[in-house]
């Protein structure tokens, strides 16, 4: 079996390196971000996580026990714009480019270090300091020879210089005594089947023959196997789903009542939705909108399209028409969005004679647009009032909740 060189891309802290990075004076102070509707923490930069802050701490419990921290509701946008930006970078390093989640992506880079004329380690190095120097977003990063080892290569990457390289030859030393709840993919489940058989820790399930492994667990224990054993057989992810609905929302950094702002924010989840959309190839046959007022009662009106489309231009007005529809004066809001759904194939649609040429001059607008935001940045030309420099003037500084400095 040919030797592989995966590496594993992981942003630390992300949400609250995201903050810290569009607004220099969090830096190095203790961060939260907080759910939606500002429930809870679900992130915590180093020195909130040194305070001893644990994750997923109800938000009243934080502020009570934890007062000298910065704590901020969630921006999504911003994150899911920071995380396209890094996941973009990443292929300029391989073709072969696995996204698990919003700031984690498997690599593979094998035989790379002849196009790059460099070690693996040093690629490893180099994609680390891209990333930092030109998003602004720490990240760790494990190289080793599969996808499992990977990712406990970069969980020792965050302990320690922030790369970190699992060798073949040197695969039995690097697993042992580390317990199999701590290996990734092993969840509550295959670790109590795992000890019910003896294996308490990743150095003893590859002691274990094939045969156990197919009857016990089938083709994934076979996989577990192999991967701790050095060898890649989990395969990569290339290929895309493409959604079914496409929804944005988000909570408000204080109640408002005010149309201007509201109307604001949904111009700002829908150019993420239709960026979303164009980015898919998709087209939308209904948009909605939704507001959620303080008490958290819903308000959802929705508009099947004409045509369908994936241009915030043709929609700016329909969804200004929804709220309208919906806005009660004097009502306090926590929260909006948009939802674009019974999503079709753009490539499927077929023009009529008389409205090709108008439709396409239409629609090439807004992919110039992306381009432009992709070379430069979000924002860099904005349509109304939508546009980066809104989300960070209202959800970075306004959204920090109480600061108890």
């Amino acid at each position: 079996m040919k030797q592989k060189y995966i590496i594993l891309v992981d942003g630390n802290n992300f949400f609250a390196s995201c903050e810290q990075m569009v607004n220099p004076d969090l830096k190095n102070k203790a961060v939260c971000v907080l759910s939606n509707n500002d429930g809870c923490v679900i992130a915590r930069s180093n020195e909130a996580k040194k305070m001893g802050i644990p994750m997923g701490i109800p938000y009243f419990m934080a502020k009570k026990n934890f007062s000298n921290v910065v704590y901020l509701s969630s921006n999504f946008p911003l994150y899911h714009e920071i995380s396209s930006r890094m996941m973009q970078l990443l292929h300029n390093y391989s073709d072969i480019v696995d996204v698990y989640s919003i700031d984690e992506a498997f690599l593979d880079v094998t035989n790379l270090d002849k196009i790059f004329k460099m070690s693996y380690y040093e690629l490893a190095q180099k994609i680390k300091n891209d990333i930092e120097n030109k998003i602004g977003i720490n990240v760790s990063v494990g190289l080793a020879p599969s996808k499992i080892l990977a990712k406990l290569a970069s969980h020792r990457a965050k302990q320690g210089i922030g790369v970190y390289y699992i060798r073949h030859h040197l695969v039995n030393e690097e697993i042992e005594n580390v317990k199999i709840e701590d290996l990734w993919g092993i969840g509550k489940n295959i670790a109590r089947s795992l000890r019910k058989w003896g294996v308490f820790y990743a150095h003893e399930i590859p002691l274990k023959d094939n045969e156990f492994y197919k009857r016990v667990f089938g083709k994934k224990g076979l996989e577990l196997k192999y991967e701790l054993m050095g060898y890649s057989v989990i395969p990569f992810c290339e290929e895309d789903i493409k959604p079914k609905s496409i929804q944005r929302t988000g909570a408000f950094p204080q109640f408002s009542k005010d149309k201007d702002y509201i109307i604001t924010e949904l111009n700002i989840h829908l150019n993420n939705v239709c960026k979303k959309l164009r980015g898919n190839n998709l087209k939308t046959n209904y948009i909605a909108v939704m507001l959620r007022t303080k008490d958290f009662k819903v308000y959802y009106r929705e508009e099947k399209l004409q045509n369908p489309t994936n241009s915030e231009f043709e929609l700016i007005r329909i969804v200004k028409t929804l709220f309208n529809e919906i806005y009660l004066e004097g009502i306090l809001y926590r929260s909006s969005g948009i939802h674009a759904y019974s999503l079709i194939d753009a490539e499927k649609l077929q023009l009529t004679l008389f409205d090709d040429r108008v439709k396409q001059k239409e629609e090439e607008l807004p992919s110039v647009l992306d381009k432009l935001e992709d070379k430069y940045g979000k924002g860099i030309i904005s349509i109304g009032n939508t546009g980066i420099k809104n989300i960070i003037k209202k959800h970075t500084r306004e959204k920090i909740v109480t600061p108890f400095l």
